[in-house]
């Protein structure tokens, strides 16, 4: 085949003629882009405003728009769905209707995606009268301040002028019978059940291995005990290979329509995932779902279940060190996060902690390998049985090393229970300063999970 013969002609009016097709090619790319969901937030008769922290809130608001934009589009209206922090008074401005699904978090606190929209919108003068608000709040009735970010937000609207279509819809560990009376307010406002996309589906997993690698032990701080930490492998029965990204989740279906969430603890691919589960008892009674994977048979079958994502939870941002800290099963989020980084090669300490002894060897063996082979650049254990010490107490011992081996660009991982998290956050603070947080955090250079 002959090669096509190209000429170029030196004549300037081909020229100009080639610059002003360029140049309105370009605009009308600028306005196209200009036109997609996340530029059109500001004219959108109806939005859908998300405030989550493990993904959850997100998931059902993003089932209500769809529900929405089916009816609305149909009218020649538009609508779109964003997270809080995305929200401004302009964004408001414009819309008839708002739909809130939005998760508390800690001691009835905002979620990280939301603290922007707490403090800058709700905490600012807002004119929100003529416009219709629901308020779907989720929480779990075991905590004290349940759903309290989600009664804020229903309470600010109202304050501001709001016409409020009922009381915040406050929904317990995501009770079916909670979740309904939203579809029930959604059918009242005239966008019924029809207009609804697919429901998530759970498919079935086999337990292919368990072992206790943390034995069990007290915690005179909580109200409840357990009997041991858990490296569980699951495997999909799906025939299609299961896809997911650091830091996502296993979401764990309950009878009655309850889920329970595990990090996923291995890098993506492969057919199997890892997850390290604390089996939870109280009342003698073992938890609903630590106690069901922590005491099938090894080789169970049909345990519903399915990968939920978690994009909050990414690796972070940047080249730089990384300091991960993390206690107990928080290890099954950590996990990936300094595979990945390990494999990028950006140098690596992780503070860990346990309520166990130094000789734990396997929940530890694996840590101490990636030091041995100097993979990890620096490792310290809290192991905190007979009180103390605790990560935190590490960090402030090591005050001068942190603030030297993060530099300007390092970046910061947490994972494990709400108490740590904040106590280390807190620790941070007084280390590296707000300035380097509030950098870190605009930047995409601290991640935590905390539960």
């Amino acid at each position: 085949m002959a090669e096509p013969h190209f000429t170029l002609t030196a004549d300037p009016a081909n020229w100009l003629m080639s610059g002003a097709l360029l140049a309105a090619w370009l605009l009308a790319s600028i306005y196209w882009l200009r036109r997609q969901p996340r530029g059109d937030a500001s004219s959108a008769n109806c939005l859908v405003i998300f405030a989550s922290q493990t993904g959850q809130a997100e998931d059902i608001a993003r089932q209500t728009h769809r529900r929405v934009e089916n009816i609305l589009s149909a009218k020649g209206l538009s609508s779109t769905v964003l997270s809080a922090d995305e929200v401004t008074h302009d964004v408001l401005a414009s819309a008839d209707t708002v739909f809130f699904a939005v998760s508390t978090t800690g001691e009835g606190e905002a979620p990280d995606n939301a603290r922007r929209f707490e403090r800058d919108v709700m905490g600012q003068p807002a004119d929100l009268r003529g416009k219709r608000v629901a308020v779907l709040a989720l929480g779990d009735r075991r905590y004290d301040q349940f759903c309290r970010f989600g009664i804020r937000v229903a309470r600010w609207a109202e304050a501001a002028g709001a016409n409020l279509a009922s009381d915040a819809i406050c929904v317990d560990d995501l009770s079916p019978e909670d979740l309904a009376r939203w579809d029930g307010l959604l059918e009242a406002e005239g966008f019924p059940q029809t207009a609804s996309g697919p429901d998530p589906v759970h498919h079935a997993w086999k337990i292919v291995s368990r072992d206790r690698v943390a034995a069990a032990s007290s915690d005179p701080r909580a109200d409840h005990g357990n009997a041991g930490l858990f490296h569980l492998v699951l495997r999909s029965e799906a025939e299609a290979k299961p896809a997911w990204e650091i830091g996502d989740l296993f979401e764990l279906q309950l009878p009655g329509g309850h889920v329970r969430e595990y990090s996923i603890a291995n890098r993506p691919g492969g057919n199997e995932l890892h997850l390290f589960v604390r089996r939870i008892v109280s009342g003698g009674q073992a938890g609903r779902g630590s106690g069901l994977l922590t005491g099938a048979d090894v080789g169970a079958s049909n345990i519903p279940g399915r990968i939920r994502e978690h994009a909050s939870f990414r690796p972070p941002a940047g080249t730089g060190p990384v300091l991960a800290i993390g206690a107990g099963s928080g290890w099954g989020g950590l996990r990936p996060h300094i595979l990945d980084a390990m494999a990028k090669e950006r140098p690596c300490w992780l503070i860990f902690g346990e309520r166990s002894s130094p000789e734990n060897g396997e929940l530890l063996r694996e840590m101490r390998s990636w030091e041995g082979a100097g993979n990890l650049q620096r490792l310290d254990l809290a192991m905190s049985l007979g009180g103390g010490p605790y990560v935190q107490d590490i960090l402030k011992g090591e005050a001068d090393r942190v603030r030297e081996f993060l530099g300007q660009d390092g970046a910061i991982i947490i994972c494990g229970r709400l108490e740590m998290g904040k106590a280390c956050l807190h620790r941070l603070e007084e280390i590296l300063g707000q300035d380097w947080l509030a950098s870190a955090r605009k930047t995409g250079r601290i991640r935590h999970d905390l539960y």
